[in-house]
């Protein structure tokens, strides 16, 4: 008899298929009534950013065996409450890294080169007055990049952006040996020399509201601000006062608290801040790499010992 699992949010088609070949399937969101009665008899569940697995959901399914992840951060997911039941945690640690990196390099770079096209037909002076408006300030060997998190994805974006001749520094809790060439160096000493400052640290609670008034305070009246990485790292009022009292500074945010955003959202409406519906893991690549979660999670309901296990 085939173990029952219940994916919540949508995976990759082929993911999908393989896991229901290797189990009895059920596709149905939380908040279905279809949901609620597996709960009884669900021995694994498949989900994404979106499903939050609580003490009081799992105090309803008494035969759940494993939660599966398909992503890096499990934030969404009660662990030490998993621990008591003795249930396991699978994830895909490294599955989206290149693609946040490459979402944060693409933003990054389309915005320190001031570039603008040309739309219409010119006289030779709105063409000069044009082009003149494109001149950039610094060039990358002249930029300094601080990245807050020097993880998987925090890693690959020094290294990349050592190599395109960025000056990068970096601040981490722990100490790191392979720097790619970059510095380590202590938060405020990141906070005052940077142009830009990138955010990839992880969801545990002591990072709420890591990016505050205080840090802002310390950076430049000319910053670029990104977070790939986790909305509630940020507080977004204070961001949304930093940048009104300072509008060359400039925030490109990918993650927000809550999502979607709501019209009280206080960066919504700010004029330097650029802001995306939580697409830096939306590669074809990356999400069919979450998708896979599924092979964990079909590895604990056979006995087996999964690949990538959240260690609690």
């Amino acid at each position: 008899m085939k173990p029952i699992v219940v994916q919540t949010e949508n995976l990759p088609q082929i993911c999908s298929a393989w896991l229901a070949e290797h189990c009895e399937l059920h596709i149905c969101p939380v908040d279905s009534l279809r949901f609620k009665e597996l709960l009884p008899v669900v021995e694994g569940l498949a989900i994404r950013t979106y499903t939050s697995v609580t003490k009081e959901l799992l105090d309803q399914t008494p035969k759940l065996k494993v939660v599966g992840r398909a992503g890096v951060g499990v934030d969404n997911i009660d662990l030490l409450a998993c621990e008591e039941k003795n249930i396991a945690v699978v994830h895909t640690p490294d599955a989206n890294t290149g693609s946040v990196v490459e979402f944060v390099l693409t933003t990054m770079l389309s915005h320190l080169r001031n570039l603008k096209i040309v739309d219409k037909s010119l006289k030779q002076s709105e063409w000069n007055t044009l082009r003149d408006s494109c001149v950039t300030l610094k060039e990358f060997s002249e930029t300094t990049i601080g990245i807050i998190g020097f993880g998987r994805i925090g890693s690959r974006l020094g290294k990349l952006s050592k190599s395109l001749g960025f000056n990068v520094v970096f601040h981490d809790l722990l100490k790191i040996e392979e720097t790619h060439g970059c510095e380590q160096v202590e938060l405020a000493q990141l906070l005052s020399m940077s142009d830009v400052v990138s955010v990839h640290v992880d969801g545990r609670i002591a990072n709420k509201h890591l990016c505050n008034t205080s840090v802002f305070e310390q950076t430049k009246s000319t910053l670029l601000f990104i977070n790939a990485s986790r909305g509630f790292i940020v507080d977004a009022y204070a961001l949304a006062d930093f940048l009104l009292h300072h509008p060359k500074a400039n925030a490109i945010l990918d993650v927000h608290d809550p999502e979607p955003i709501t019209s009280e959202y206080p960066l919504l409406h700010a004029q330097n801040a650029k802001l995306f519906p939580h697409i830096a893991c939306k590669t074809a690549t990356a999400t069919t790499n979450m998708g896979w979660v599924v092979r964990d999670i079909v590895a604990v309901l056979q006995g087996n010992t999964p690949q990538f296990e959240v260690k609690k």
